[in-house]
């Protein structure tokens, strides 16, 4: 209960303090039914009337419409639009609603994995891990942001819970097995990316059952599972792949994406050096080095893997065997993910953060079962393992605070409330007689999403007003807005 009351505060803390990022406000979009794309500016493709009205922009607020837009944007993250389409419809367009359901996901992953972990090692280890998913700091920061990888993350978890189940554990396989085919669909319709880990569960199925019968029963989940999500593929999952394949053409063509260049990984060092930090980042280590020079940055790279040194140690012969397996096969499908990315594009984008998410729960297992092997190894490692325990979870306290920043900071498409200010300016002055006239049709959709009540005046878009402008019109004396917006 500590635990989980921790994991929801640090998650919970300066939630809604911030302006939404730029894939943020697509998401806000997306869930409002308004297709929209950013390169460097926010560009909103829907078509509104010359006047218009508050209603106009609801209109587009319908379930087809979601789907539509989630289409135009690839086709992913379908099942956490529509999660997220009937989490607003219940509390609402603001920025903190938004983003409480990844937070509700993210505090839900540290309940899972503590139960997860009980149950293939101990519960000291469980503790460990729970302390350990609780602090992530790149878990916390991806639960601040209304964006689909910490739900994806917790189905990708709920799922490979469930397969241990039926093919090793052997308990509950009535639940676990549609339980399987529902979290497998979910984690695939939140981030298609999650399907490196369902590589890994064919691999630890096929290796590490404990009965003929579960390579039938996972064989038959398969297929039902992989079945059912087809059926999104051929209703507007392919074709949402155009915009993908379109973006990945301009990378290998070293044109500019979205205001990005890209960052070309070169040789195997670069591979190498590359993968060695994200795994840091993994497993809990969000720190940046101050100086090339910053030897105890450097020192604190090595801890992750003088850990999980001691969870092989001897371990092939120990019950444990299968267990490790089972939260390390997804962390080696990550680095096969990666390797396989960067030759079809030769660029670095599989190494952002964030597609690593979804394995970040598996390394803290992995960490927190390496504490416990210290702890059991000698008499004489008792001491420094728990030493050890407190280095690592400071680490991971000292990089939250850049966490929280760190996506916003150079994400941000707009300054903080901007457009809330902007439709209380309009609830505080609009009369049913007034016009508003907005600079741009960007202003006026996003402002409209933030509209709490019902205004019945009329809105249009004039070219020709000041950049970031609104004025309400009302008889003789304008009411005047100016946004402060930075694209």
């Amino acid at each position: 209960m500590l635990l989980l009351l921790a994991s929801f505060g640090v998650r919970v803390y300066h939630i809604g303090h911030e302006g939404l990022t730029r894939n943020e406000t697509l998401t806000l979009l997306r869930v409002n039914g308004i297709t929209s794309v950013i390169s460097d500016d926010l560009n909103i493709t829907e078509e509104l009337p010359d006047h218009f009205t508050q209603q106009n922009v609801r209109d587009f607020r319908s379930y087809r419409k979601v789907v539509e837009a989630t289409i135009d944007d690839s086709g992913n993250a379908i099942g956490y639009n529509i999660l997220l389409y009937q989490w607003t419809k219940l509390f609402g367009n603001t920025n903190t609603s938004l983003r409480m359901m990844s937070l509700l996901f993210g505090v839900l992953t540290v309940i899972l994995g503590y139960y997860f972990c009980r149950q293939l090692f101990n519960e000291r280890t469980a503790n460990i891990a729970a302390l350990l998913l609780c602090l992530h700091p790149v878990l916390i920061e991806y639960a601040q942001l209304s964006r689909s990888y910490v739900p994806a993350t917790f189905f990708i978890l709920l799922s490979t819970y469930s397969i241990y189940q039926v093919s090793v554990a052997k308990k509950h396989t009535w639940l676990h097995i549609p339980l399987y085919i529902i979290s497998l669909n979910f984690s695939l319709w939140c981030h298609y990316v999650t399907f490196y880990v369902f590589i890994s569960h064919i691999f630890l199925v096929a290796l590490f059952h404990s009965h003929r019968k579960a390579l039938i029963q996972y064989a038959v989940m398969a297929l039902i599972g992989f079945g059912i999500f087809s059926i999104w593929l051929f209703n507007g999952g392919w074709e949402g792949k155009r915009p993908i394949n379109i973006e990945r053409s301009m990378w290998q063509h070293n044109v500019t994406v979205n205001g990005a260049d890209p960052q070309f990984v070169t040789n195997f060092g670069d591979v190498s050096y590359q993968i060695v930090m994200n795994f840091v980042r993994i497993f809990g280590n969000d720190l940046e080095p101050a100086s090339g020079k910053n030897y105890g940055f450097f020192l604190l790279l090595l801890l992750p893997f003088a850990i999980v040194f001691f969870v092989f140690l001897k371990v092939r012969k120990s019950e444990y065997f299968r267990p490790v397996m089972f939260v390390t096969f997804p962390l080696i499908m990550y680095i096969v993910y990666v390797i396989v990315m960067i030759l079809r594009t030769g660029h670095s984008i599989p190494f952002d953060i964030r597609y690593s998410t979804f394995v970040q729960p598996f390394a803290c297992l992995l960490l927190a079962f390496g504490f416990d092997r210290m702890i059991n190894y000698h008499k004489q490692l008792f001491i420094p393992a728990y030493a050890l325990i407190v280095v690592v979870i400071a680490v991971m306290i000292a990089g939250i605070f850049p966490g929280f920043l760190r996506e916003r900071k150079y994400n941000q498409i707009a300054d903080p409330f901007t457009y809330h200010h902007a439709a209380d300016f309009i609830e505080a002055h609009a009369s049913q007689n007034c016009s508003i006239i907005f600079q741009n049709k960007e202003d006026a959709v996003l402002t409209n999403l933030y509209l709490k009540g019902d205004i019945t005046c009329s809105q249009q878009i004039d070219a020709s007003l000041e950049p970031h402008r609104m004025v309400i019109q009302a008889g003789s004396q304008p009411f005047i807005y100016t946004f402060e917006v930075e694209r």
